[in-house]
């Protein structure tokens, strides 16, 4: 079991987080978690709507700046925030989620950091015993 999904790391003038996973799927969920609590609080945000997500890209880690910049981009597009992040299928090259959560009030939810981009700074994707995790460097 996770002691932890996620944890935020100092990246100067950027936003950084390390996420966790105890498997790839998890580790996917857990990011993009990570990245949400950068730019809301995430605990006001209830699963009352959800949007379908498939992605494909040329590797495992442009998969996953594909899927962060996704989560920015309906925030940024359609004000919808995330709460929950399913992954349903995924392997190096494809992924299918569905992400829980509901669109942007301003009497309800708090905004926090005004994330742009998921970044490939430093990224690597990698397994450390038996939790895999990776570390983001988002541009803010």
């Amino acid at each position: 079991m996770l002691k932890k999904k996620f944890e935020e790391i100092d990246a100067t003038a950027d936003l950084g987080i390390i996420a966790y996973g105890e498997d790839l799927k998890n580790l996917f969920s857990n990011a993009a978690e990570g990245l949400m609590s950068l730019m809301a609080d995430t605990k006001g945000i209830a699963e009352s709507e959800s949007t379908a997500i498939n992605i494909t890209a040329k590797d495992r880690e442009g998969l996953l700046i594909k899927w962060l910049n996704e989560i920015i981009f309906l925030k940024d597009t359609k004000g919808f925030l995330g709460k929950r992040f399913n992954i349903n299928y995924l392997n190096d090259n494809s992924l299918k989620a569905d992400i829980h959560g509901e669109i942007y009030d301003p009497e309800k939810h708090e905004l926090l950091s005004g994330v742009k981009a998921a970044t490939y700074h430093n990224l690597k994707i990698e397994k450390v015993r038996e939790t895999w995790q990776v570390r983001i460097i988002f541009d803010v």
